[in-house]
């Protein structure tokens, strides 16, 4: 079934063009662009507190609690009406500029780093030597057209220094921005300071002051949309930065897909943002030599001197057209939030489990070998979360001893589930004490026998249960073949040692709709688009 998989290739992508925002050029500066501000920027100590994940599940966005600034003005108001200020490019024409030229070069593993007057003078061969291969460099802050004084004091010297030991650079400018004047105006100035440079990699608009994450979403969109389409108009590669809260709960998606995504989140396994990015910047205390104060690190995964100068660029063999081992794999938000239901879980309102934000719900069809043994819910389930348009999956509860008893549970589970269509796979659920007691093959055999005979029928399958059974009673051939969905509670991630695509990451859940406590679960790939593509689970 993993051949189904690569289907998904091609949907990770980075969008680059936009369209320029119109906007006055007579507004009056705002009152912070002083002295004050070249001491007052901070990146924060640690990230934004973000809902737990319990409450991402259950609730609504979290930009509809953000309070709006009592001085935006009532054309910023305006723009929470339906989307439809900015230009929204298609996807082939997002796709067809990242993936200009050869395909074999669009990704690329680099480390580096991103500095400021903060750090000082720095030694830039020491930092060279020591493994670093790329830098972004504050060019400056706010109107720096009015106030000259807020272009970065050691940036001449930064840019210039880093670049005659071969280091490539890009740009940041960190923003004070409360509207689409001054993000305008901001563009204006780091192009001033930069435009005698060559730059290989974006340059990316700073936005993460307290001011702006009290602004309304479509503000915030605004603001970015602004600086951004103007670097792009002067034939520049733009991108923005942020911690992964704001980019998660305080931008439109809309906007954060025209230009690429560098996301901030420290001390993780991977970021909080379940959108495309191209930078991670996973530390905020690193040390590197050359440098005599603490740096932020970065990873980058998208090629961007080739991106951006394809024609200059040479290749070192450390290129390729697949992002599969590159990127983390986030364990915060997937592609998808889910709940698994039985008959524990009684009598279900599905439109306000709909409403609460749930997209998907993992259902039991039944257990054990006999057809008889449907989970009584089962029906009445799938009926309410299709007709509330939440998309299903299935799995069924194993007492199997024996192969043999695995093929009689297939084909019982088989004989509840046929008619019906799933989007998600169906699972089968191994974690009952009584299989603990078997030997690691006989349990590997009966799982091949269960999720063999279902996958002849036609059915996307996945085995189900708690990271530590994985890890030490399950062969991992098993991996290979068929998916895994992972029970790991109270962790940031699971301890599995191998891939998976779901994680059940709480049976403590609280969602409208359902009495008590019900599991929730993160989905890390489009599933519904597999099934459909392939003509599997019923489709």
């Amino acid at each position: 079934m993993k051949i189904y998989k690569t289907l998904l290739s091609l949907l990770i992508t980075c969008g680059v063009i936009s369209s320029g925002v119109m906007m006055s050029a007579s507004a009056a500066d705002s009152g912070i662009y002083n002295d004050i501000t070249y001491s007052s920027e901070s990146k924060e100590d640690e990230e934004f507190k973000v809902p737990d994940q319990i409450s991402k599940v259950g609730n609504s966005s979290a930009s509809e609690a953000i309070a709006q600034d009592e001085n935006v003005s009532a054309s910023a108001a305006m723009l929470e009406t339906p989307y439809n200020v900015f230009d929204i490019y298609d996807a082939h024409q997002k796709y067809v500029k990242l993936h200009s030229g050869d395909m074999s070069m669009i990704y690329k593993k680099a480390e580096g780093i991103d500095v400021s007057y903060a750090q000082g003078k720095i030694d830039w061969k020491a930092v060279k030597d020591s493994g670093i291969d790329f830098a972004i460099i504050r060019a400056g802050f706010g109107n720096a057209n009015k106030y000259p004084n807020q272009v970065d004091t050691w940036f001449k010297y930064n840019i210039e220094e880093a670049q005659k030991v071969g280091m490539d650079v890009g740009i940041y400018w960190y923003s004070y921005a409360l509207d689409v004047e001054a993000a305008y105006n901001e563009a204006e100035s780091c192009y001033n300071v930069i435009k005698d440079y060559d730059i290989q990699y974006p340059v990316f608009f700073d936005i993460e002051e307290e001011k702006q994450k009290r602004l309304p979403t479509s503000q915030v969109s605004a603001i970015i949309d602004a600086f951004c389409s103007r670097i792009e108009s002067k034939g520049l590669y733009a991108g923005v930065y942020s911690f992964s809260s704001l980019l998660s709960s305080n931008v439109y998606q809309q906007v954060l897909d025209k230009y690429t995504v560098w996301v901030a989140h420290w001390d993780v396994a991977a970021p909080g943002y379940a959108h495309d990015y191209g930078m991670w910047q996973y530390n905020a205390r690193g040390r590197v030599n050359g440098i005599n104060t603490e740096v932020d690190l970065d990873h980058c995964y998208i090629n961007y001197p080739y991106l951006i100068s394809p024609e200059t660029y040479v290749p070192d063999g450390t290129e390729t057209d697949s992002s599969e081992q590159l990127f983390p794999v986030s364990m915060d938000k997937g592609k998808a939030k889910g709940i698994d239901v039985s008959v524990w879980q009684g009598k279900i309102d599905w439109d306000k489990v709909k409403s609460s934000g749930v997209d998907y719900a993992v259902i039991r069809a039944g257990y054990g070998d006999l057809a008889t043994q449907t989970d009584k819910y089962f029906e009445a389930n799938v009926e309410g979360a299709e007709k509330a348009g939440i998309d299903c999956g299935v799995y069924w509860y194993s007492y199997a001893s024996s192969p043999a008893d695995a093929v009689l549970e297939a084909e019982a589970c088989y004989e509840v589930i046929k008619g019906h269509k799933f989007e998600y796979p169906v699972y089968y659920a191994v974690e009952d004490p009584s299989i603990a007691a078997l030997s690691n093959q006989e349990i590997t055999d009966i799982i091949n026998a269960f999720c063999s005979t279902l996958e002849k029928k036609g059915y996307y399958v996945g085995v189900k249960s708690y990271a530590n059974f994985l890890n030490t009673r399950i062969d991992p051939s098993v991996y290979s073949k068929y998916d895994v969905w992972v029970a790991h509670y109270g962790v940031s991630k699971p301890a599995f040692n191998s891939h998976f695509n779901m994680w059940q990451f709480t049976n403590e859940g609280k969602i409208d709709g359902i009495k008590g406590y019900v599991n929730c679960n993160y989905a890390y790939l489009d599933f519904p688009s597999i099934m459909k593509k392939a003509h599997i689970n019923g489709f």
